[in-house]
């Protein structure tokens, strides 16, 4: 494959797209039970992280959601930015953080009955940003 043949050099050292090339994702799927991890970075490397995550339930209940997430070593923040879905919300996103890591936890929605979205497959994209100034103690 001549990836020439489909990006180039673009304006302040970005990536250019040539002919509105996209992309497109497909798996690993995890399925969503209780506290379901995620994804994980660690607090020296990363300082906040934007998500996409895609979720399928069956034929006729799927979601998408844009999810923010900023972290010191003794707090998280979460914002759930964007959703969208075709009948109901199937996620709850949450972060937990330690002196080491930053987990981010999905759950499956509250619903009625209230099993309903156990074991919804996800799939997620994710864009890390690094930390510019050193963790202190």
């Amino acid at each position: 494959m001549d990836i020439g043949a489909y990006i180039k050099a673009g304006l302040q050292n970005t990536l250019l797209f040539k002919n509105n090339l996209g992309t497109s994702h497909n798996g690993p799927w995890k399925q969503v039970y209780v506290d379901t991890l995620l994804d994980r970075w660690h607090m020296g490397s990363f300082s906040s992280a934007e998500y996409t995550i895609s979720a399928d339930l069956d034929s006729n209940n799927k979601e998408i959601i844009k999810v923010l997430v900023t972290a010191t070593r003794d707090k998280a923040s979460v914002v759930v930015y964007a959703r969208n879905n075709t009948l109901r919300d199937l996620l709850t996103v949450s972060a937990v953080v330690n002196d080491s890591h930053v987990d981010i936890i999905l759950n499956p929605a509250t619903t009625s009955p209230a099993d309903a979205n156990l074991g919804v497959k996800v799939i997620y994209t994710a864009q890390y940003f690094h930390n510019q100034n050193p963790l202190t103690p």
